[in-house]
């Protein structure tokens, strides 16, 4: 084989694997926005649903007497979700040694979803999917408390996966 051949390969192969990689995520949140659906129409029986890929993230828009938008965080259940500010919502996959210093990974389209308005009553929940170890809301510098699914924070609610038929049948 000639260098140039050789090349071609890796390029093809490359172009292959990342879109099978992309194929199981969009696959991945197929399932995970029917699991959603199914939860919730065990709920509620007159909804209809909308979903929408919006600012690198999956969302759902449920429509029963409120509105309800979801903002879908798939995330490994061992990790911890904090919020600074309800704009900059991090998944930390190091829980004992978190600073602001370290190197984290934020969630795309916070601003964009705390910016969306609607007619009719509604409820922004950001939904935490399977599960993670804790929602930690920092106040300031030193002061931070664990945030409840149902508790506003900054007019969001942070809701994992496992508790979101409570939180429904209370909101």
């Amino acid at each position: 084989m000639k260098w140039y051949e050789i090349v071609l390969l890796i390029l093809a192969i490359a172009i292959v694997a990342s879109m099978l990689l992309l194929w199981i995520k969009t696959l991945r949140y197929k399932t995970i926005i029917e699991n959603i659906e199914k939860k919730i129409q065990g709920i509620y029986q007159n909804v209809s649903f909308t979903r929408f890929k919006a600012n690198m993230t999956y969302q759902t828009e449920v429509k029963t007497d409120k509105l309800y938008l979801i903002k879908i965080i798939d995330m490994n259940p061992h990790h911890e979700v904090i919020i600074t500010n309800s704009e900059k919502v991090v998944v930390n996959d190091d829980i004992k040694g978190w600073k602001r210093s370290s190197n984290v990974e934020f969630v795309a389209g916070m601003k964009e979803f705390m910016n969306l308005k609607s007619e009719k009553e509604l409820v922004k929940i950001v939904l935490i999917y399977p599960n993670c170890h804790n929602i930690t809301k920092y106040i300031n510098e030193s002061d931070a408390y664990r945030v409840e699914y149902n508790k506003k924070v900054d007019d969001l609610y942070f809701v994992k996966y496992t508790e979101l038929e409570q939180f429904l049948k209370k909101h």
